[in-house]
Order: C-alpha cells, then sequence, then structure tokens
C-alpha cells in the first residue's frame, strides 16, 4: 500500500469545497496535494501544514497573517495564493496549481545552464521580488525548489513570504543542506533578515545556474554556514569564461557578507544585471555605475596563503576584481595593470578633461542606459528614465491594457531600445485598465463562433458545459456567466483579459411520454443519460397506466451524461360520484367541477335561475355512487 494510500485528507472534501485528489509533494513543514476546488470548478495546489506546526499557537497565528499579506501580491512571477484556513486541526493555503518542474528539477538534469537560461530565470525571480519587497513582504527562502519553470513557459515564485520556523528542528538531513546554501550570513548569525538577504539568495542561485554547482559545499549544515559567514565568494568566470565580467560583479555585489554592501532591493539588482547585460556591460563605465555604494571584500587563501585584494568601488568606477587563482605573477600583473590605468587618469587631467568631454559627449557615456518601465508608477518611471539619460516630455498618452492596472506605465513612445543618445525625448504611455466591452448578444449562435467572436474582443472561455434545452438547438449558446456562477447578460460590461463560462444546448431531451419504462430507458440511455430507477407515479387522464409521463433531474437541468428519473403513470385518477338531489342546480354544477369534472348542464331552467332555491338539480350520468375518473364529462339534469 503507498504512503498516498494512507493519507487522511485523499479522497475529502477540505473545509467542505475542496476536493482532495491526489499529494504531490511533502517537505519538512508541509504536504502539498492537487484539488480541486468544486466552487469555481478550478484545479488548486493545497498546502496543508504538518501537525506539529498546526499545534504552535505563534506559528499558526504568523503563518495566518502572512498568507493573506502575500494574497495581496499580484505579479507574473509570483505564485498566486487564492484562500487560506484553518479547520479543525489542519491549516492550510490555497494557491494556484503550476504544472511544470522546479529550477531544481532542470539543475539535476543539465547541471550547468546556459547564460541566457540562467539570466532570464534571475529576472523573472528578481522581478517578482522587487514587487514583493515594495509591499515590504521578504521570501526569506529563495532557493531552486521555490522557482516554478511553469509548462507554458511562465517562470514563478513559490512559498512567497510564509512564516518559516527558522530556529525551531522543522528541517533536518538533506533538506536543511539544500535551505542552508542560500541562507545569507545575517539569517544564520543573528536571525535578522530584510530585502539584502533575499538577494544574497538570489546572487548564490545564479552562481550555481551558472556554474553548474554551489560555492559552499560541506557534509553538514554547519560547515556550509560557517563558509558562508566567513569565506569569499568564488568568481563563476573561474568556473565558466562564458560568463561576462559584469554579470560577474553583479553576482558578487550582491553576496557580499555585510548586508549594506549589497543592492538595497530587488529593483536595484534587476536594474545591475540588466545594465550587465547591455552590448557594453562589460567595458562600459556606465555600466557599473548603478552599484552606487557597493563594496566588495573577500579573501581567497591559496597554497601560498596568499591574499586577493578588492578595492573599494565608489560612485561610477567599475567593479575591477582580480581573477587570479594563486600565485605572485599575476599579482604583478595586476599591479602594472593599476599603473596603467593611474596613467591614463592623470593624462586625462593634464589634457584639460578632453577625454572626459569625448566620452560624455561623442562617445560612450553619451549614450542612455537600459531602463524598463512597464507596471511602474508615472512618478518611478519618471525618475528611472530621468537617471537613465532621458527627457520626459508632455503629453501623456493613455491606452488600454489587460493586465497593468490604470495609472501604471506600460510603454513609451518612442520605445525604448538600447544606446539611445542622452536627452532623447520620450512620452509616458499610461494604462487605462483594461478596456470594457459590452457583452455581445448571443442568441442563436454556436458556441463555436461565439467563442471566436470573445476571443477577438480580448474575452476568453474557460469552460463550456452542456444541458439540454427544449427549444435552442444543439451547439448554440444557452447562457453565459462569471466564473463564480453569476449570470451574464447582454450589454453587461466586461474587459478585456476577463474569462467567462458558456452554457450550450444540447438540443432536446428524447422524447419518451408514452413509452414503457423500458423503452424509454433505451432512447434515453442513447442520449447519454443514465436513468437512475428512481421512478415516481403520477394520476394521468391522458398517458396510460404504467407509460411514462416525463423525464426529471436533481435541479430541474438535464446534462449530458447525468443522471434523470422516470415520472410513470397511474392511469386516470377515479373519483366517486356524489349525490346532488336536493341541491340547487348551481351548487350542484359547482360541485361537479370542483371534483375536477367537465359538467353540462341539461335543464329548461334559464342559466341566470339556476342559484333559485326551486331550480333543484335531479339525477347525474354517470349516476350517484359511480367511480368515474377524474376530469370526465357528466350531465346534470335538473328536475323541470
Amino acid at each position: 500500500m503507498t504512503a498516498e494510500s494512507n493519507d487522511r485528507l485523499v479522497g475529502t472534501v477540505l473545509d467542505g469545497r475542496y476536493r482532495i485528489e491526489s499529494r504531490i509533494a511533502r517537505g519538512g513543514m508541509a504536504k502539498v496535494y492537487l484539488a480541486e476546488d468544486t466552487r469555481l470548478e478550478r484545479q488548486v495546489a493545497i498546502k496543508v501544514m504538518h501537525d506539529h506546526l498546526t499545534d504552535d499557537g505563534d506559528y499558526a497565528a504568523k503563518f495566518i497573517r502572512e498568507a493573506r499579506h502575500t494574497a495581496r501580491l499580484a505579479h507574473p512571477n509570483i505564485m498566486s495564493v487564492f484562500d487560506q484556513g484553518h479547520v479543525d486541526d489542519t491549516l492550510y493555503l490555497v494557491m494556484e496549481y503550476l504544472p511544470g518542474m522546479t529550477l531544481r528539477d532542470l539543475l539535476n538534469d543539465y547541471g550547468t545552464l546556459t547564460v541566457e537560461q540562467s539570466l532570464d530565470i534571475a529576472q523573472a525571480v528578481l522581478q517578482g521580488l522587487s514587487v514583493a519587497h515594495r509591499e515590504g513582504i521578504l521570501h526569506r527562502d529563495v532557493k531552486p525548489e521555490n522557482v516554478i519553470l511553469v509548462n507554458d513557459g511562465r517562470i514563478k515564485i513559490g512559498d512567497f513570504g510564509l512564516a518559516r520556523p527558522v530556529n525551531n528542528a522543522t528541517d533536518t538531513g538533506k533538506s536543511l543542506l539544500g535551505t542552508v546554501a542560500y541562507i545569507a550570513p545575517e539569517l544564520l548569525t543573528r536571525s535578522q533578515a530584510d530585502n539584502r538577504s533575499d538577494l544574497y539568495s538570489v546572487g548564490i542561485m545564479l552562481y550555481e545556474m551558472l556554474a553548474g554547482k554551489q560555492p559552499f559545499t560541506g557534509d553538514s549544515p554547519m560547515q556550509i554556514a560557517v563558509q558562508h559567514a566567513q569565506q569569499p565568494m568564488p568568481f563563476v568566470t573561474e568556473t565558466n569564461p562564458a560568463v561576462s565580467r559584469a554579470v560577474d560583479d553583479v553576482i558578487q555585489w550582491a553576496t557580499q557578507k555585510d548586508p549594506s554592501d549589497r543592492p538595497k532591493d530587488a529593483r536595484v539588482m534587476l536594474d545591475a544585471l540588466t545594465l550587465a547585460l547591455s552590448p557594453r556591460g562589460d567595458d562600459d563605465p556606465a555600466a557599473t555605475r548603478v552599484i552606487d555604494s557597493a563594496r566588495a571584500s573577500a579573501e581567497v587563501e591559496d597554497s601560498r596563503e596568499t591574499q586577493r585584494e578588492l578595492p573599494t568601488i565608489t560612485a561610477g568606477a567599475p567593479i575591477a576584481q582580480s581573477r587570479d587563482t594563486a600565485g605572485v605573477a599575476p599579482a604583478r600583473g595586476r599591479r602594472r595593470g593599476f599603473r596603467l590605468a593611474a596613467f591614463l587618469i592623470a593624462l586625462l587631467v593634464v589634457v584639460g578633461g578632453g577625454g572626459s568631454v569625448w566620452w560624455f559627449q561623442f562617445g560612450p557615456g553619451s549614450l542612455t542606459a537600459s531602463a524598463a518601465v512597464a507596471g511602474m508608477s508615472v512618478d518611478d518611471a519618471t525618475i528611472a528614465l530621468t537617471t537613465a539619460g532621458f527627457s520626459i516630455v508632455d503629453p501623456v498618452s493613455e491606452e488600454y491594457h489587460p493586465d497593468i492596472a490604470e495609472g501604471l506605465v506600460v510603454t513609451t513612445s518612442p520605445e525604448i531600445t538600447s544606446g539611445m543618445p542622452k536627452g532623447t525625448e520620450v512620452h509616458l504611455v499610461v494604462s487605462l485598465g483594461p478596456e470594457p466591452i459590452a457583452f455581445p448578444d448571443f442568441t442563436n449562435i454556436t458556441t463555436v463562433a461565439f467563442s471566436a467572436q470573445l476571443a477577438k474582443l480580448g474575452i476568453g472561455v474557460v469552460d463550456t458545459t452542456k444541458e439540454f434545452h427544449k427549444s435552442i438547438p444543439a451547439g448554440e449558446v444557452i447562457s453565459a456567466s462569471h466564473a463564480d456562477g453569476s449570470a451574464i447578460t447582454v450589454g453587461d460590461t466586461l474587459y478585456s483579459g476577463d474569462s467567462v463560462l458558456l452554457t450550450e444546448s444540447a438540443g432536446k431531451v428524447p422524447n419518451v411520454k408514452g413509452m414503457t419504462v423500458e423503452d424509454a430507458t433505451v432512447a434515453l440511455e442513447s442520449a447519454d443519460l443514465t436513468v437512475n430507477g428512481r421512478t415516481t407515479q403520477e394520476f394521468s387522464s391522458t398517458v396510460a397506466a404504467g407509460r411514462v409521463i416525463s423525464v426529471t433531474a436533481a435541479g430541474g437541468v438535464i446534462h449530458p451524461g447525468g443522471s434523470v428519473s422516470l415520472v410513470v403513470s397511474k392511469g386516470p385518477e377515479l373519483v366517486t360520484m356524489p349525490g346532488v338531489s336536493g341541491m340547487t342546480i348551481a351548487a350542484a354544477k359547482q360541485l361537479l367541477e370542483d371534483l375536477g369534472f367537465v359538467v353540462t348542464v341539461v335543464t329548461e331552467i334559464p342559466k341566470k335561475l339556476w342559484d333559485q332555491s326551486w331550480a333543484e338539480a335531479g339525477s347525474t350520468d354517470p349516476a350517484e355512487g359511480a367511480e368515474v375518473p377524474r376530469g370526465a364529462t357528466i350531465t346534470l339534469q335538473g328536475k323541470i
């Protein structure tokens, strides 16, 4: 018997909403399940905390609080959090289900990634972190296991910002080794974290992708922790010559031992990495201008116990760290390089600054740095573009955008490319949010044609259900609704990027009225319906006893593949004819009609006098005491 078959949650419905289908992962803190959200009819991933953590009241409260904060994060590179709950002894978190693989799986399969792959992943992670850092939320556990490479090409960070009992023994052995390998020194020594702690982890992870190995390894978490705190960070270019010096410099900056020597947040590191990827990133001093206060200080002990000294980096100066591996001769070469650099600087001073004038007016220094502003506020985009060397001019133009919220920047006009002249004038293009759309008429149109019409409007169809309909032909749209089930009517306002559910007609339910139960069952099953055998009986004056009157289903809606019940006739209902002697003709007629009969009066007395006491009723046909089918025609004779 498998461990999953013993899992108490598999096959159950959690909190009355989430049907647990299977367990897909287990870690030191939680189990992760694939489940169906029965309310919204979508697959989700549910993380259920281990019992010993749920029993810790302080941890449970912190988990719930931080889960609510994380649910506010909406970004393409962050795994979405949909729901959180605490039922009995089960503390759980509902996240979007992302079929794919983790970065750890990719590294296990390939070892070293290409420079392009590594930087794409690092940039995606930093974009997600920048949004979180702006909201004051830390990740605290950036590592390949928490980077998801979705099957459709998206890259997302999982396990975002959740409380982690770092000081408790929740992980042991291999899982703890995997966590300590990426934790910043301050977390290991002081248990304190801020934005820059996440960036240290990104730097370690980027090194691993490019080098094919972790920078610090050991047989125990303690050995690895000591190296993080004391050993200098190795240069990735010593292992992978394909990596540029500028990229290596960014890694070195992010992994400084002192948090104050690192980028202040993910946006700064992302900008530095983007700049390092520019065509001039490895040679242009502007490529390191974003590293205003980085201080590189690391020691390497070689066989001769020599040290590799790293100069202090000031604003505008490139990071120039030695890539020597050991020995005295490279050190001499380094000193010669420094002397040459000093000579060139002195030469520029002697010629009255002419070289610097050339650099900033005609050379590489006259060009702007790249600046990605999509999703920024107008103020932030203005600062970023101005810093990069652009000139922002009015007017600001506006356009609808399905993914960027109203008031945030979509792009610039003209669109920014690397190496544009400084002072280039650009207009900001600001989002009006998703475009409002009047929902179109869906009568007398097939589901296929209507879905195509919606697609042109930017509205997606996430699911289509079928039901039988007595008047709408098969294949045509019956109705439309939102994901929460609320109905959409023609003319309702939706937005580009919204999704809807459609209900399609399966045609009419087969007409089985008057059939035997056996024949009706065959006809209905041929239409993909199941007759459940729960028949009910009713009197009928038009359908013979034992024959089918109608078909019903729970909720009143019949779906293909659904279960139906048969209503079977008991024949006409028999009524005992009452006596009417002594009654007025009007009273007798009313009594018989109340019993469900059709009454024909035979008398010479005018109708307007039938309620007179002397206008007595006589006999009836059928006579008093006869058993007569309800609905039959009765003849009432007047005495006069």
